[in-house]
């Protein structure tokens, strides 16, 4: 995107020639015609194509602590903006891909009271004396390399571990820990594995397939996500003709095998996804999704180790959850 300052009678004269052209590939009316039969949906990988995503997340939560009379309620958004460009083909079929964060966002309210209001596209002074808003806009320009194998699966990543020290500098342990562990290995494995909620073989409106993940959260365990998707149909979505995806499932954890007894525990029940895509086979991209997630967490405070073994156990804290994310195709170029 060109961010030099124009002349607005230049600005005005180019409108008619560029128009949406911002949007590239995306805002051009699709020439894709569905077959009447079963078709591959797969990723496509252009060399030198460089495509710009908007993921949100809206996050409602009640936290009940123990001692407490009423539920803690806290409202968080988090959104950022970042760009994809396919720097080369490997010789194997696979591809690397560059991620570049371009914007990143982030609100929270605990009750009436606003604790961080932060969007980097609109510095603020009061950005500099909020510690977590000054280590939240260092994401913006950090990025991260991808190596896809044939089969789009992520072989490896670099940069995770440049970012978190960038992240890192001039903030405490403690106020950095919650990102570092957002921004873990797993967490960019899941950006780049849309290719897993993808069908192995052709299909068509009407077939379904099951789709199983596993997301590493170190001392919490691993979250297990287990879908089931349906071809609903094709479907114009803007310009572009789309398969309208439909997804449902459900979210649970499971136990870190090297958690030490009487540590703190975490557990997602009554975890459950719904949501839907649309997949552009003629760009080889999904253009939109939007997913409602609704979990209670556990967490099993620690046990003080000096307590006899017939002392009470510490009281669970559990965390009511909805979000809803959404993650948006702005350009294709």
């Amino acid at each position: 995107m060109n961010k030099n300052l124009l002349p607005i009678i230049a600005l005005a004269l180019s409108l008619p020639l560029a128009g949406c052209n911002k949007s590239g590939k995306l805002n051009e009316p699709s020439t894709f015609k569905p077959p009447t039969g079963p078709v591959e949906l797969k990723l496509k990988w252009p060399v030198g194509e460089r495509v710009e995503q908007e993921m949100d997340m809206k996050m409602k939560s009640e936290t009940s602590l123990p001692g407490q009379p009423a539920p803690m309620k806290q409202d968080m958004t988090m959104g950022q903006t970042y760009g994809m460009t396919v720097l080369q083909a490997t010789p194997d079929g696979g591809h690397e891909v560059e991620m570049e964060f371009l914007s990143a966002r982030m609100g929270m309210k605990m009750g009436d009271k606003t604790l961080l209001d932060y969007d980097s596209s609109k510095k603020a002074a009061a950005d500099k004396a909020n510690p977590v808003a000054d280590m939240f806009g260092k994401i913006v320009g950090s990025k991260i390399r991808f190596f896809l194998d044939a089969t789009n699966a992520v072989e490896r990543i670099e940069g995770v571990d440049d970012m978190i020290n960038r992240l890192s500098a001039g903030t405490s342990p403690e106020a950095m820990a919650p990102l570092k562990s957002m921004f873990s290995e797993g967490y960019f494995k899941q950006m780049m594995s849309a290719n897993r909620f993808l069908p192995s073989q052709a299909v068509q409106p009407g077939d379904t397939w099951p789709v199983q993940m596993e997301m590493p959260l170190g001392v919490m365990g691993t979250m297990q996500m287990h879908y089931d998707f349906t071809f609903e149909k094709w479907e114009m979505h803007g310009k572009r003709n789309c398969a309208r995806l439909e997804f449902s499932g459900t979210i649970q954890t499971k136990p870190d095998a090297n958690a030490k007894p009487g540590g703190m525990s975490f557990s997602i029940q009554d975890g459950n996804t719904t949501g839907v895509s649309w997949f552009d086979p003629d760009l080889g991209i999904t253009i939109d999704t939007t997913m409602n997630q609704d979990m209670r967490m556990v967490i099993q405070l620690p046990q003080d180790p000096k307590a006899r073994a017939s002392a009470p156990k510490m009281p669970n804290m559990t965390n009511q959850m909805s979000q809803v994310m959404s993650i948006k195709l702005v350009s294709v170029k």
